[in-house]
């Protein structure tokens, strides 16, 4: 009888330390700042729907890397369409960069799931998208491979970027004086009336205040 108790007690403390391993594997790591920018590429496309699969057109794309919060890294596809509705911004948020070497491979622990509006703010649309790890990567040199699907409705489209990173760009702006008031949001969303010194996002961009 003391036996067949002690066995699933050992499988518990098992699934423990696999667990706490898990965890510490998912820990963000310190990303150096020259990782950070905007990239800039072609990506080839593939789409899926319920017809089957096709080759898509070749789309120029424009992808930010900046930092987020908690060490986390925020990856943001700019000026991005998904088939006739255009979008200013669509985020990954929450993104880790592991260090392989002489390259960053990007891991999103989990997918893209919400609600973006078009530019003309006409249309809403509910938008899915994965990051395939396993083929995306910053190297060193200043290059993105990128291996990610925005999905909508039942079509997939699946995307494989290569680029480079535009000189100077850091993925955080500093904020310069212009005419008229501008509208200040934290990283969280929320809008600033007084801010504080900080990190902020106006007219879609991170600026240091």
């Amino acid at each position: 009888m003391r036996t067949f108790y002690r066995i699933p007690m050992l499988v518990f403390m098992l699934l423990t330390q696999v667990t706490m391993l898990m965890a510490q594997g998912n820990k963000p790591e310190n990303v150096p700042t020259s990782v950070y920018g905007t990239y800039q590429g072609e990506a080839t496309t593939e789409i899926t729907n319920d017809k089957g699969t096709t080759k898509g057109a070749k789309k120029q794309l424009k992808i930010e890397i900046s930092k987020g919060e908690n060490g986390y890294t925020v990856l943001t596809l700019k000026d991005f369409s998904v088939g006739q509705y255009a979008f200013d911004n669509i985020s990954f948020k929450n993104c880790l960069l592991m260090s392989k070497g002489n390259k960053w491979q990007i891991y999103v622990p989990s997918n893209l799931y919400g609600s973006f509006t078009t530019k003309d703010k006409v249309y809403t649309l509910l938008l899915e998208g994965i990051i395939y790890e396993d083929k995306s990567f910053v190297h060193k040199d200043g290059s993105l491979d990128l291996n990610f699907s925005i999905i909508y409705k039942n079509t997939k489209i699946e995307h494989l970027f290569k680029g480079k990173k535009e000189n100077g760009t850091t993925g955080i702006h500093k904020l310069t004086q212009q005419s008229g008031k501008q509208t200040m949001y934290d990283l969280q969303g929320r809008r600033v009336e007084k801010p504080s010194k900080g990190i902020y996002v106006v007219n879609g961009k991170k600026i240091v205040y």
